[in-house]
């Protein structure tokens, strides 16, 4: 997903989690999901399908750049970006929501 500069993008303490609308399976390294609701597909390479997977139960998006910065060779400012606009194309699409606080 190619994030739109014109998007704001959520703050890092923003919370996400997948609505049970959404289903997703993987396929090797990456992700396919079904939104129920809108009927459509969807499909992530490696990196959004850990962000996906990451974010299932309830994340912050700060926790979720963490754990993708441990796991995958990038600069730290970069990922905190792209994390920030997958997050936003995410949201828009309805196969992220925003959770409130643990």
């Amino acid at each position: 997903m190619e994030a739109r500069e014109s998007r704001a993008l959520p703050p890092p303490g923003t919370r996400v989690r997948v609505p049970e609308h959404v289903l997703m399976r993987s396929l090797g390294d990456e992700m396919v999901m079904l939104h129920l609701d809108a009927e459509s597909y969807y499909g992530l390479n490696e990196v959004g399908a850990r962000l996906m997977q990451l974010a299932e139960p309830g994340a912050t998006l700060e926790q979720i750049t963490e754990q993708l910065y441990g796991e995958f060779e990038v600069e730290r400012e970069q990922l905190e970006h792209d994390v920030r606009a997958a997050a936003a194309e995410l949201i828009e699409a309805g196969l992220l929501v925003e959770a409130a606080a643990a």
